[in-house]
């Protein structure tokens, strides 16, 4: 009954031939669940894969790619915002989107199955549809009545599908007032937790959320590892291109401020730039730390201690970032309460304290033997040598090499929006989901984070002024 409605109820375009393609590059999303069937419409196109839909866009206005295959929902509004590209052809391929449960949560899987087949039945599901898709679509938000039970935790992406997007601060759109209306039917309130596509699946084994939506299909593969609602939306894949005939005059004033002061963005980006801030001081100040207490392990007459500390930073410089941080939110700290910022610290910590280690380290062989020996033959101990005659000497050698980590490590805090936090790249994220425009973004988040690291590096240079007119 639910899937003869929703299929009622699906705006189809007249398709249209979509034309000689021969040899053409398409641009696809990664997380699009047709890969065998395109390639046997398009058998001589280059498909090329993306993981965002803005960075599809750009390709397509640079003309590096010739075409990209987009969803049916939020078409118009991808039209209205890039008046340069026309829709080529509908496609004869179809897309269904479900929300994902976890494996065990049959229960929940029938709660939603049943109120969504309500939610057809009663007319809901087309005024949902008439407030959110087509060009005069009122966008009117829904007020959830909220509830006394457990808060459901719904894994979402942003501007990936058209059925999410963030207004005010504020995550709207079918799929969010959808989950909303659900929360509401079963008495509890909806907590979304935005997160990237690659985090999600991760996110929901280690139950750190309770649902997925993000225009996820539901194939063989993926019910293998995940339960699966009925579809809640059947659409066209739309072939859109560039109009040769557009002759589009941009207007740089208006983009900057379409992107950086118009609902609430600028705000955004400060609380985005603000979070990084933290992580990046938190994690440089508790990595020190232990960076100090690794090199004197490093530096200790025990083997073991010093085994176990050479062991620990080859260890740490020897695994990527992302895996290091992915492992630690979804692994060892899955069913902890500490918020993902936290395990951020926790982990840029462990990481930076292996990079510190090895500038204390490189310090200290700087100098000398001799002045070391020389600190022992004035009756000072091994660690009175280091810490009067060796260190003090060692300090300029430290801070050169403790500002690139510092540096390094600002640069690395550009993928915590892998474990949902919402930094300073993420948030750049967020805006170019909204307005499909990259350039500006990247350059306001490239510059601010520029500056970040200048100033970092003006604060160890001051030090190190300091330190060395002692």
């Amino acid at each position: 009954m639910a899937l003869a409605a929703l299929s009622a109820c699906t705006s189809c375009r007249e398709a249209r031939p979509a034309g000689d393609l021969s040899g053409a590059r398409i641009g696809v999303l990664t997380n699009l669940a047709q890969h065998t069937e395109l390639p046997e419409l398009f058998p001589d196109a280059e498909f090329l894969r993306y993981e965002e839909l803005p960075s599809m866009c750009l390709a397509l206005r640079s003309r590096k790619i010739d075409a990209m295959v987009c969803l049916e929902p939020g078409l118009d509004n991808l039209l209205a915002r890039n008046p340069a590209f026309r829709e080529l052809s509908v496609l004869p391929v179809r897309d269904s989107s479900a929300v994902a449960f976890s494996p065990g949560d049959d229960h929940m899987v029938a709660l939603f199955n049943e109120f969504f087949a309500d939610m057809a039945e009663d007319g809901r599901l087309d005024a949902m549809r008439a407030n959110w898709f087509g060009p005069d679509a009122p966008h009117a938000f829904y007020e959830a009545e909220g509830g006394a039970g457990e808060p459901l935790r719904v894994g979402i992406e942003l501007g990936q599908s058209g059925l999410t997007v963030m207004e005010d601060g504020e995550e709207t759109g079918f799929e969010p007032e959808l989950m909303r209306r659900f929360g509401d039917a079963v008495g509890r309130p909806v907590q979304f937790v935005e997160m990237t596509s690659t985090g999600m699946i991760p996110a929901l084994m280690s139950g750190r959320v309770d649902a997925l939506v993000d225009a996820i299909t539901p194939t063989r593969d993926r019910s293998s590892s995940v339960l699966f609602s009925d579809p809640y939306y059947i659409c066209n894949l739309h072939l859109v291109a560039l109009d040769p005939d557009a002759h589009v005059r941009s207007h740089p004033w208006r983009a900057i401020q379409e992107n950086l002061f118009e609902d609430g963005r600028g705000r955004l980006i400060l609380k985005g730039l603000g979070v990084t801030l933290l992580i990046v001081f938190f994690s440089i100040f508790l990595g020190s730390i232990l960076g100090i207490l690794l090199c004197r392990m490093r530096n200790s007459r025990r083997l073991g201690l010093r085994k176990a500390g050479h062991a620990w930073c080859e260890f740490i410089e020897g695994v990527p970032v992302v895996v290091l941080l992915l492992f630690m939110f979804y692994v060892v700290f899955a069913t902890s309460t500490l918020g993902a910022i936290v395990v951020a610290i926790i982990t840029y910590s462990l990481h930076f304290s292996a990079g510190a280690c090895e500038a204390f380290l490189g310090g200290i062989k700087a100098v000398p033997r001799g002045q070391y020996e020389a600190g022992l033959a004035l009756g000072f101990n091994h660690w009175e040598s280091l810490r009067y005659v060796v260190i003090p000497q060692a300090t300029r050698q430290i801070l050169m090499q403790f500002k690139g980590k510092s540096v390094a490590l600002i640069e690395n805090t550009a993928i915590v929006g892998f474990i949902a936090i919402q930094d300073l790249t993420k948030v750049t994220d967020i805006i170019r989901s909204q307005t499909y425009n990259s350039l500006i973004p990247l350059v306001v988040v490239g510059v601010l984070y520029f500056l970040l690291a200048r100033l970092i590096c003006l604060g160890i240079e001051k030090l190190e002024d300091v330190l060395l007119k002692k």
